[in-house]
């Protein structure tokens, strides 16, 4: 038997203890709604204060959020638009690189033509020559020539042959043998150049 009351003595003190727990909780609870639910024109100068500080804070860290967020959105945009420009370039001068030795070979057929007016023929060349010129400007694809006497730079020429020449000092361009090209400061093809050493 004793047994037994000690048990439910034991069961009653912990459910007495649960109701106590309860109770403080809700208390609790009661209390800090008491606190929110404080009439404003109750508040004294120190809460107002305390809690406009609190809301400017909030704004702060909000207003801090979305600027962050926006900042990170442009850079975002930037740098996809500079991968885009990057990935069309490459594609264009892919292609356009293709047409470099046709070019080469329609130049070397035009100055190969006669001087006769009535080979008519010869007009072909050179408007199929013009119309790849013009596919290249509007791609944006400059031509790199040298001229005789202009300083060697060695970002867009290369030096196919070095010589010594009485007229020109060293590292003078002495005459271009290959004409070079580039698109957006990247260098397809250097121009090919004889060089005074």
């Amino acid at each position: 038997m004793t047994d037994q009351n000690q048990e439910i003595e034991s069961e009653n003190s912990s459910s007495d203890n649960k109701h106590d727990k309860n109770i403080t909780a809700s208390v609790d609870e009661n209390d800090d709604q008491t606190e929110n639910k404080i009439d404003p024109n109750e508040l004294t100068v120190d809460q107002w204060i305390e809690k406009l500080a609190n809301v400017e804070k909030l704004a702060a860290e909000r207003l801090d959020g979305q600027q962050r967020a926006l900042a990170e959105f442009q850079n975002f945009k930037r740098r996809t638009t500079k991968e885009i420009q990057v990935a069309h370039q490459n594609a264009a001068a892919d292609v356009l690189s293709n047409f470099f030795s046709i070019v080469d070979d329609l130049e070397l057929a035009i100055k190969s033509l006669p001087d006769d007016e009535s080979i008519t023929w010869g007009e072909g060349f050179k408007m199929i020559h013009k119309k790849i010129i013009a596919v290249f400007e509007k791609q944006q694809l400059i031509i790199i020539k040298a001229d005789p006497g202009d300083q060697f730079d060695p970002h867009i020429h290369e030096a196919i042959i070095q010589e010594s020449h009485h007229e020109y000092d060293t590292d003078i361009i002495i005459s271009m043998l290959q004409q070079g090209y580039m698109i957006n400061e990247r260098v397809l093809r250097p121009a090919q150049v004889r060089v005074a050493k």
